[in-house]
């Protein structure tokens, strides 16, 4: 596959992000930028095999491995096959740095994705919209952009896809018992031995599963149902934080406002007036 397009970019640069050139080319050609590129890169490889250089440094790329390029930073990448396959995108704005610092991209870099088909499916759709050309699809494509970004921090954090997966099968039972007991009180232990393992060794499952640990999970669980309740506008502060398992009404409100920003009573105030 070849295919690239870049566009005459429009009033999108007023926005956070946006898109200024997509590209597929399966055989890529040999990069030297001794002053870099002036825009942030991202190129990953779905056929074939290349290198990366970076200060001297040779990095493999291979299929399902991808390379971050900040702007202005010399490089040099060059395929090691005759068919190297590569998907990119170039873009800029003025939230990019700080985007891009926030997902873990503080510098230029090689990286693995475990599910290339995610972030090559939306790849495809921006690709398709700047093709279009019509006055809205600098626009969308920046919209598509977040999305990419936000889905490529998924897919290189997957620890190993299916290993991944396996994790996630493990802790279902321990969920599930979380969403359909959180108005009870849950100890660490009990929830330890519906899958049979040690407390300290469901911490680190839930951490690297979900990025927090269970008790977190069951507040966020209590204050997703606190919320419907106080929308319902049947019960009082009080009643709601017993029925989602508070039996201290302060506490609830103050995990409530760490959550939220706002106490129960405020957040029960401000939907009222949204809505009426």
């Amino acid at each position: 596959m070849t295919d690239y397009c870049y566009p005459v970019v429009g009033d999108e640069v007023g926005l956070p992000m946006y898109i200024l050139g997509a590209g597929a080319r399966d055989q890529e050609f040999h990069f030297i930028r001794e002053d870099g590129y002036p825009n942030y890169q991202i190129i990953y490889c779905v056929r074939g095999s290349g290198v990366l250089r970076l200060n001297g440094v040779d990095t493999p790329i291979n299929e399902g491995d991808a390379f971050y390029l900040p702007p202005n930073v010399p490089h040099e990448y060059f395929p090691t096959e005759e068919i190297w396959e590569t998907h990119w995108l170039t873009f800029d704005g003025r939230e990019c740095e700080k985007m891009l610092d926030f997902l873990g991209f503080k510098e230029a870099g090689a990286f693995h994705i475990y599910d290339l088909n995610a972030v090559d499916a939306i790849f495809k759709k921006i690709l398709y919209l700047l093709k279009t050309n019509y006055y809205y699809s600098g626009y969308q494509c920046s919209a598509h952009l977040y999305q990419f970004l936000i889905e490529l921090h998924r897919v290189m954090n997957m620890q190993g896809g299916s290993k991944d997966g396996a994790k996630l099968n493990q802790l279902a039972p321990v969920i599930d018992h979380i969403d359909k007991n959180y108005a009870n009180d849950i100890s660490l232990a009990e929830l330890s031995e519906l899958i049979d393992l040690s407390p300290q060794y469901l911490c680190r499952l839930f951490k690297e599963c979900l990025n927090m640990r269970p008790f977190e999970y069951l507040a966020r669980r209590r204050i997703a149902q606190a919320k419907l309740l106080l929308l319902e506008d049947k019960l009082n502060v009080n009643e709601i934080a017993r029925t989602v398992g508070y039996n201290d009404c302060s506490y609830f409100c103050a995990v409530f406002k760490k959550h939220e920003m706002l106490s129960p009573a405020e957040f029960r105030s401000l939907h009222k007036k949204a809505n009426g």
